[in-house]
């Protein structure tokens, strides 16, 4: 299964600026380490970890399937490991 489309929370986006993270990178992660992903205990189901282009790494939390639609996630958060 190919994840397709994203589905950002408010506060996911604000985490963004915030942060300093792109919505790219993020999205990247996910789609390319979602068969890694790993239970998350708190407000989503999954973690994933990944790095941005310029280096520095993060993690995001997220839901899956989003709804009925198993080519979407639901973006909860996501933060820098570096700070």
């Amino acid at each position: 299964m190919e994840i397709e489309r994203f589905v950002w929370t408010v506060h996911a986006k604000d985490r963004l600026g915030e942060r300093r993270l792109d919505a790219a990178d993020v999205e990247e992660a996910i789609r390319e380490r979602h068969s890694e992903r790993k239970a998350n205990d708190g407000r989503a189901e999954w973690l994933v970890g990944g790095q941005t282009s310029g280096g520095v790494a993060f993690e995001a939390i997220y839901d899956h399937p989003h709804g009925n639609d198993d080519s979407a996630v639901r973006i909860v958060s996501v933060w820098r490991l570096d700070s």
